[in-house]
């Protein structure tokens, strides 16, 4: 089954569910939309598609937690809000990757090409000018693959977000600003990105307690057995 919907204008957001109307009503499992928790998502989403006036308008949504730092639900996780941690007992979603792209002149797109945009720098990514990332990543740790690398920093940080996030906010903040001003090369911003990462990463290292709610650490404890990643220091 499928429908179309030719947006004209403002903000269109879909959040994981069916919001066609008609088709979203006929074909809707109401309990796992009410699981997806999309109608909450997406008037983060819409309304802020609204709004927006450049690139950095939209990524700012896409590390939207729905408050200054995640809120897990023992139902879904964090699937309230666009930025999504897995932590949940009946969803346990997660954010992968995220991307914005410009279309209004030359064509540039804005990539993590990491998983979750709170802790990822947007980097402008043209298709004439294509980086080596490494290998595909595959659901176990690879330290060549740049998803994996970044990994080390993401779960770093969730495991006290409040406190972590603090070391590299106000950084990331002022290097998208800048390369949106004036954006270097894919290769610079991403040999640059990763850098500075690591020097996060080693500012974390060492505090690393874990302040998440009971329910989420073991689904965290596993997700880290399952895919073979390094014991944290």
């Amino acid at each position: 089954r499928w429908a179309t919907e030719e947006v004209r204008s403002g903000g269109r957001s879909i959040s994981n569910g069916l919001t066609i109307a008609g088709f979203a009503e006929k074909y809707s499992n109401r309990l796992r939309t009410r699981v997806s928790a999309c109608a909450a998502r997406r008037a983060i989403t819409e309304a802020a598609a609204e709004a927006a006036t450049g690139p950095r308008s939209l990524m700012a949504v896409l590390r939207d937690h729905g408050g200054a730092v995640p809120r897990w639900s023992p139902v879904n996780g964090t699937l309230h809000a666009p930025c999504v941690h897995a932590g949940g007992w009946l969803a346990s979603s997660q954010t992968t990757s995220s991307m914005v792209s410009d279309l209004r002149g030359d064509p540039l797109h804005w990539v993590t090409a990491t998983s979750a945009p709170c802790t990822s720098i947007f980097k402008p990514a043209r298709i004439s000018e294509p980086v080596d990332l490494g290998p595909a990543p595959t659901n176990h740790f690879d330290p060549a693959t740049l998803w994996w690398r970044h990994e080390l920093l993401h779960r770093a940080v969730l495991a006290d977000f409040p406190r972590h996030i603090r070391v590299l906010q106000a950084e990331r903040d002022r290097i998208e600003a800048e390369w949106e001003a004036n954006p270097p090369s894919t290769a610079e911003a991403f040999t640059f990105s990763e850098r500075l990462e690591q020097t996060w990463l080693h500012q974390i290292e060492g505090s690393l307690g874990d302040r998440r709610p009971w329910w989420v650490r073991p689904t965290w404890r596993h997700l880290d057995r399952v895919a073979t990643m390094p014991a944290r220091t």
